[in-house]
């Protein structure tokens, strides 16, 4: 009997009713869609520094310098605050149990589009605006100076480490 039953549904199945679509006219839809504001920060050949080495100069051999050129992309904005994290401290560890560890004095970092308009960055944002753009995205390009005092005394030669963090937020 139910042998029967299932052979029946199965020669009913292509009997079903069938729906025609009917079109309904059309219908206006409204998109907005809002993009949000970004920033990229990139070498201005694209990618990252995984490094930046300080160097001396003959006339002040204790001032180690490094400056390096960055670009902002601003998407949406027409200005962006940075900061600082932590104080950069360039710190030697020897390896030897007694030996003390040696640091240079804490970094000043310094931003801005050339020299002259150079800015001394702390964990207080300063704010840096870029001129209106005819699109939704302006390029600017940027020096980040590092300078530090080495430390004095004796035996201060070795490879120094630290890590610097900046903090770059939205204006919004």
């Amino acid at each position: 009997m139910n042998t029967l039953k299932i052979a029946l549904i199965l020669l009913l199945l292509p009997l079903q009713a069938r729906a025609d679509t009917i079109p309904l006219g059309d219908i206006d839809v409204t998109l907005e869609v809002t993009a949000q504001p970004r920033i990229e920060i990139e070498k201005p050949q694209g990618g990252w520094y995984h490094s930046i080495t300080l160097t001396s100069t003959p006339e002040n051999p204790s001032l180690y310098q490094a400056e390096v050129p960055i670009t902002v992309k601003l998407r949406r904005l027409e200005g962006y605050r940075i900061s600082v994290k932590k104080p950069l401290v360039l710190t030697r560890r020897s390896g030897v149990v007694y030996s003390p560890v040696k640091e240079f004095s804490p970094a000043n970092i310094s931003w801005g589009t050339d020299h002259a308009s150079l800015k001394l960055l702390s964990d207080n944002p300063q704010t840096f605006t870029v001129a209106k753009s005819t699109s939704s995205q302006s390029t600017t390009d940027y020096l980040l100076q590092i300078s530090a005092q080495a430390p004095s005394g004796l035996d201060i030669t070795g490879k120094y480490y630290g890590q610097l963090t900046l903090l770059f937020e939205t204006n919004s």
